[in-house]
């Protein structure tokens, strides 16, 4: 067995609907399959930066309370843009939660910014050959 790529990243929150409204209104993502009739009572929902075919985050609904204790303690993920200082002052003013601001490291320039639930995301602009 080979694992040849990661397809999806898993986020438990405690509202799909009110997580979908905050990435595609906040960080400008897209919704890619909104699907509750294959299964009853579960709902199927990805979303992904636009443009992005090779991965989907789905936004998974704590069923619960075992699973809403898992809401904000997921693990940091890096979302790469083209430039970091003026993606963090747009979102900023969107009133997303920049923990730590753009600074430049070895690999690029770097900020910490954080989702409605606590989850935290490196935002990075990779440096140019």
């Amino acid at each position: 067995m080979t694992i040849t790529k990661l397809s999806h990243v898993t986020i438990i929150v405690p509202d799909q609907d009110e997580a979908l409204s905050w990435y595609t209104e906040k960080l400008g993502f897209e919704k890619r399959v909104d699907d509750a009739t294959t299964l009853p009572g579960y709902r199927w929902l990805t979303i992904a930066p636009k443009g992005q075919q090779d991965l989907e985050i789905a936004l998974f609904q704590a069923r619960d309370e075992r699973e809403r204790g898992w809401v904000g303690q997921g693990t940091l993920w890096v979302l790469e843009t083209d430039d970091c200082r003026a993606a963090c002052a747009e979102l900023a003013a969107r009133g997303v939660t920049i923990l730590n601001q753009p600074e430049q490291m070895p690999w690029g320039v770097s900020a910490i910014i954080q989702d409605l639930y606590g989850n935290p995301y490196n935002l990075l602009e990779l440096r140019k050959p």
